[in-house]
């Protein structure tokens, strides 16, 4: 299972670092330019708002069906047609929920055509998401990678064509964003789908009720899990465009520093997406999950802090590289964000890992915990810090999650400590701190693009001395 996993996840990484980094600084970033902070920060709000109510789209059905036909390939046949027409009936009633609830939040009616397209989105973004656990649940995980980025690049070739050619770069509309994405997520759709149908006999679309409500009910401790999860990562967002006079800026400053934090967090989420079925498999199977936690742990933790104390210690040259309007006050909510994706990296393995061995409930009740945590520091933070307090906010829960996801995997799985790699983690996190600080006060090099190359290039060779990554393990694994 490490091999299979190391090559799937070397191939994951590969295909989405030539597409997806592209996407975020090529496209989004130069839509965000294009636009303004202020109609970006609008934007960027309303998507946070319409990401907080997907629950009602998918009800934890992705993460439940992942898991199942991950251990029970032969059910394929039985659940997809009928959980196709469940998906439609609750992408009906989450386009009800979101005009709901944009009047009770008292959003401008000039302001609904936006959101109606944004609910567009967030609806096909979960079918495919659903389309893609069926395969990756069959275990076509290449498969699976390459789905996960063909949608951003056919919106690379229509969106370049409308932000660098002369005609429609002048009169670029942010809905010609929207726009974009509901239509190439939408073919990306009807191409996953054509492949799952291939596998199952016969594709006959009913709404049985029983079958439907069982279901649901197996999905719903999944549905908490995610609208939890989401609501605590969300909803500063929102909660800043609506309590600050100049709360569309402050988003869009937001926006641009947690633009990076999306942008690497895809690691994650590859990582999570590609463990499910392993997770699932090894622990139906009874076979030794250390070997895999541990592997997985490792290898997203070198990155994750590697990069995370790199860009702190250049967080304002880095911003000021990518945007028209960065100010020293954006770079460091940039670098706050960052130090937020050490946490949410170690949060993707452990919550991964309880989520195959079926503890969502315990996992649920630290979310709830999270989000009570940071509406609290949001509600202090905010007001005086803005953006800053909003990142600050992110940063302080991630890290109380990430704690106690790890206590929780330790009690349910009975996993044994080892200090001495706990203790080679620490020193590892102290090296990288003591490079980027050796780097930063000498100005070896004059120019800070050298410079966070080559401590970055230090870090890694740390790792290895460390034996986080061993070359040795690693040429056998692919072997």
């Amino acid at each position: 299972m490490n091999r299979e996993f190391l090559l799937n996840i070397i191939f994951l990484v590969i295909v989405n670092l030539l597409i997806k980094p592209f996407f975020i600084f090529g496209i989004d970033r130069n839509v965000q330019n294009l636009v303004g902070e202020r109609e970006y920060g609008i934007y960027y709000s309303l998507v946070s708002f319409t990401i907080i109510f997907q629950i009602i789209n998918d009800l934890g059905i992705q993460n439940f069906n992942s898991r199942e036909i991950s251990q029970n390939r032969h059910l394929l046949d039985k659940y997809f047609s009928h959980i196709i027409v469940l998906k439609c009936c609750l992408g009906i009633l989450y386009w009800i929920s979101i005009v709901v609830m944009a009047l009770v939040f008292r959003y401008d009616l000039s302001l609904f055509p936006l959101i109606f397209y944004l609910a567009l989105n967030r609806t096909l973004f979960l079918l495919l998401g659903y389309l893609q656990s069926n395969v990756a649940g069959l275990g076509y995980y290449k498969l699976n990678s390459l789905f996960s980025v063909l949608d951003r690049l056919l919106l690379i070739v229509v969106c370049s064509v409308l932000i660098w050619v002369e005609p429609f770069r002048l009169h670029f509309d942010i809905m010609w964003f929207v726009h974009a994405q509901n239509t190439t997520i939408l073919m990306t759709c009807i191409i996953a789908f054509a492949v799952v149908s291939s596998k199952i006999k016969k594709v006959k679309f009913t709404f049985h009720k029983p079958f439907l409500l069982s279901v649901l009910r197996q999905a719903f401790p999944y549905a908490m899990a995610i609208f939890l999860m989401t609501i605590y990562t969300r909803t500063d967002v929102v909660m800043m465009e609506r309590m600050l006079p100049d709360g569309d800026r402050q988003a869009g400053i937001y926006a641009s520093a947690y633009r990076l934090l999306d942008a690497v967090n895809m690691l994650g989420v590859l990582f999570a997406g590609l463990l499910l079925p392993m997770f699932s498999r090894q622990l139906k199977a009874g076979e030794p999950i250390a070997p895999l936690l541990r592997l997985s742990f490792q290898i997203i933790m070198v990155g994750a802090v590697t990069l995370a104390v790199a860009v702190w210690f250049h967080r304002v040259p880095i911003m000021q590289l990518l945007y028209h309007e960065a100010t020293p006050f954006s770079g460091d909510v940039l670098g706050m964000l960052m130090f937020s994706f050490v946490a949410i990296s170690g949060t993707y393995i452990y919550s991964t890992l309880l989520g195959a061995n079926g503890s969502i409930r315990k996992m649920n009740r630290i979310f709830i915990i999270a989000f009570g945590l940071n509406i609290v520091l949001n509600f202090l933070l905010i007001p005086s810090q803005k953006a800053l307090g909003a990142a600050i906010s992110t940063l302080i829960t991630q890290v109380f999650v990430v704690f106690s996801m790890i206590i929780l995997a330790k009690r349910e799985l009975i996993l044994r400590e080892d200090k001495i790699w706990m203790s080679k983690l620490g020193g590892f996190v102290i090296g990288v701190f003591i490079i980027n600080l050796s780097f930063q006060s000498v100005n070896l090099f004059g120019n800070w693009m050298y410079q966070i190359s080559f401590s970055m290039l230090l870090c890694l060779a740390l790792a290895f001395l460390l034996g986080f990554l061993n070359y040795k393990k690693v040429k056998f694994l692919l072997k």
